[in-house]
């Protein structure tokens, strides 16, 4: 970077300070490299105090360091254009040639596919064909738009369908038809136990309002930083969408649900939404 020219700039969110960057530079927004001034974080005292504004250095990458990230979402841009789908497909450049791609689509519940096959389909494709020209690449690729937001909103992702541990779902299926013929209310009242047990009960006002705290918390040290986070503290359903719609509120951070060790966590994310050109 030392013998490379560099511009200071500042916007509400990183994305906005990397639009300005790439404009001085003369560059696209794929080929700015930058790192956060953490001292815009910092009081006169060293402290940290809150701002509504991100500050980044940023330089011009060498066109080597983006060429396995922009094939990449070349190649999806294309994929989806085949599908007859109309999608935005942004590319996030990061350090040791690692991408994070998103295609973003109101159409996106077709991109995920049933327990998200067709998404891990892509993933597939995508691995062999545009990794394998890039060896050296890695990637990572999620959806997101309408559909799928909204699903992620009402019932935290699809895959908690497949969940017995969290929905008990497919346990009900066996027995309706016997509770059907004893018509015994006592059944009735098992399923609002396990509906409270799995996030569908009340929950505290002080509940709720720790969760969103612990959601505010995480999605402003992301902003700041730039990089992911994941919370590992153990949600349900229910706690997992208090936790998604108090990220939201944070301008220019969003969240997903990622299965580790067969548990669903969180991970905050910056939506660098307009990093490249549509296609």
């Amino acid at each position: 970077m030392s013998d490379r020219p560099t511009v200071t700039t500042e916007g509400r969110t990183l994305n906005e300070a990397l639009r300005l960057a790439a404009t001085q530079l003369g560059v696209d927004v794929a080929q700015v490299q930058h790192k956060l001034d953490l001292s815009h974080f910092r009081n006169a005292f060293g402290g940290a105090t809150g701002v509504d504004t991100v500050k980044i250095e940023a330089w011009t990458r060498d066109l080597t360091e983006v060429e396995g990230g922009e094939a990449a979402r070349a190649w999806l841009a294309e994929l989806v254009s085949k599908m007859g789908i109309e999608a935005t497909v942004a590319v996030r450049i990061r350090e040791n040639r690692h991408a994070d791609l998103r295609i973003d689509s109101e159409k996106a519940r077709f991109l995920v596919g049933k327990q998200g096959f067709t998404l891990k389909a892509i993933r597939h494709l995508l691995a062999e064909s545009v990794g394998r020209r890039f060896p050296d690449w890695t990637y990572h690729l999620d959806v997101t738009g309408g559909d799928r937001d909204r699903d992620r909103d009402d019932r935290g992702e699809r895959g908690d369908r497949g969940d017995r541990g969290e929905r008990g779902e497919r346990r009900d299926r066996g027995d309706r038809g016997e509770r059907r013929d004893r018509g015994d209310r006592r059944d009735r009242g098992d399923r609002r136990d396990r509906r409270d047990r799995d996030g569908g009960g009340e929950r505290s006002e002080a509940d709720v309002d720790a969760l969103k705290r612990l959601a505010r918390k995480v999605a402003l040290n992301v902003k700041a930083t730039g990089e992911r986070e994941i919370i590992r503290k153990r949600l349900n359903s229910f706690e997992r969408r208090v936790v998604h719609l108090a990220v939201k509120e944070i301008d220019g951070i969003s969240s997903e649900s990622v299965e580790q060790d067969g548990e669903k966590h969180i991970e905050v994310y910056v939506l660098d939404r307009d990093v490249v050109g549509e296609e």
